[in-house]
């Protein structure tokens, strides 16, 4: 699938992805551009970014009940879609902005991250410095020599207290790295837990992309 401004038309605005299931379903999800498409990427390009729509299953073109789909195909069809999500969402940028960003960064836990604080909940009085960490209803609270942190167990978003400044923290590597919405592969769990250790030593922190934002 493809979106993009190509044509004095507007090029194409919508375009839906599909994929070919058992028993003879399509599951067929519906894509659009945003209204800042234009000025963002300009003309004759390929778009950034697109917001998800509809996502249905069809048979011999016909839309089919989500109550009538097999449970293990509607499984694996949503699970295909939420991994889309997981890896491609804007939520996850580190210098987003926006109503949606703000809402997925710091807005209420999803299930999945009901889970991780469940496993914060069990891990983190097992630490040296245990009695750095406070967990609340939606973040790790991380309390450093400079400032006191507050994790989103979620997004793993930071904001520094007293006034909620946002702490961008871009993760660096030898290269490009895709973090799988699964904690036993290097997901979201470790990311805070590696996070939350950084600052709470945060005097030692030697990275000027970050010393500059939380000192005082």
């Amino acid at each position: 699938m493809s979106l993009g401004h190509w044509d004095a038309a507007g090029g194409s605005g919508w375009c839906t992805a599909t994929k070919e299931l058992p028993g003879g379903l399509t599951a067929a999800w519906d894509f659009h551009l945003d209204e800042n498409s234009y000025e963002r990427d300009g003309y004759g390009t390929t778009a950034s970014i697109c917001v998800s729509g509809e996502l249905r299953f069809t048979f011999e073109g016909e839309t089919v009940p989500l109550a009538e789909v097999a449970p293990l195909i509607l499984s694996e069809a949503l699970r295909d879609a939420d991994l889309a999500v997981g890896v491609a969402s804007t939520g996850l940028d580190p210098h987003g902005s926006g109503d949606y960003w703000q809402s997925y960064g710091f807005g209420d836990l999803t299930e999945s991250a009901q889970v991780r604080r469940d496993a914060l909940a069990r891990l983190l009085p097992r630490l040296a410095v245990a009695d750095r960490y406070a967990l609340e209803e939606r973040f790790l609270r991380v309390r450093g020599d400079l400032r006191t942190y507050r994790i989103h167990l979620g997004s793993g978003n930071i904001l520094m207290e007293p006034n909620d400044a946002y702490l961008c923290i871009v993760p660096r590597g030898t290269g490009d790295q895709v973090f799988l919405p699964f904690e036993e592969d290097g997901g979201m769990l470790s990311i805070i837990i590696s996070k939350a250790f950084l600052l709470a030593a945060d005097t030692a922190i030697n990275d000027p992309s970050i010393t500059r934002q939380i000192h005082p």
